[in-house]
């Protein structure tokens, strides 16, 4: 029966803690946030490289001449 006094002692205490150290906070979270960019940068960077790679392998290998499908034979009344 007293649970939910309880959750909010640990509520209101959790804030009173978070508000006193905000600034500290604020400089983690800004931190965890350019870690982040700079991870999803490179990340990009990579996958771009990646890309530019296999389009001009691709490109390379489609050099080739391409070879001429072999044509379906037309039936007419029944015969091939």
């Amino acid at each position: 029966m007293a649970l939910p006094f309880v959750a909010g002692i640990a509520a209101g205490a959790l804030a009173v803690v978070a508000w006193n150290k905000r600034d500290e906070l604020k400089t983690k979270a800004c931190e965890s946030f350019e870690k982040g960019k700079e991870l999803v940068n490179d990340s990009f960077k990579k996958g771009k490289a990646k890309v530019q790679k296999l389009t001009s392998k691709a490109a390379k290998n489609s050099t080739k001449k391409p070879t001429k499908k072999p044509s379906a034979t037309k039936k007419v009344d029944g015969k091939a």
